[in-house]
């Protein structure tokens, strides 16, 4: 099932409940720190700064990490901090990724407010319903 909306702040709130139940189930999250459009919101911006520094910073010469460090880099959605940031920069940068296993259940569309949900059905309709309770109005259902 696929999900957009008009606005940014609608679709951090429907993120911020998407990345809250990954959290709970589990689910290997994973942000690549890229974009095409510049982020010029101040939240979302400093977050996106922030996690570039950290990801240069740790793959130094002894901490093993091979290829760009840019790409991929790992989520906890069962910590507030990284919550955030996925709320606020999964569907910024050209690419975010959850799986359960080898099953990918969620992903978002490069260049586009565009978010791929793959949960059961039930599931999907209890994370659209509480953020449209918590304020997404702009939120719909892509075919």
């Amino acid at each position: 099932m696929n999900f957009t909306s008009s606005t940014d702040a609608d679709m951090e709130i429907f993120l911020s409940v998407v990345g809250t139940h990954l959290g709970k189930i589990g689910a290997d999250t994973v942000l690549d720190l890229y974009v095409d459009e510049a982020i010029t919101d101040p939240e979302p911006k400093r977050a996106f700064e922030e996690m570039i520094e950290e990801a240069r910073s740790a793959q130094g010469p002894t901490s093993g990490r091979r290829g760009d460090p840019l790409m991929a880099v790992p989520l906890d959605l069962l910590s507030e901090r990284d919550l955030e940031r996925f709320s606020l920069l999964a569907h910024r940068t050209i690419g975010c990724e959850a799986s359960l296993g080898a099953e990918l259940v969620f992903s978002t569309v490069e260049n586009e407010r565009i978010v791929c949900l793959d949960l059961p059905q039930g599931d999907v309709e209890a994370l659209e319903a509480e953020a449209r309770l918590a304020g997404a109005k702009s939120l719909s259902r892509v075919a």
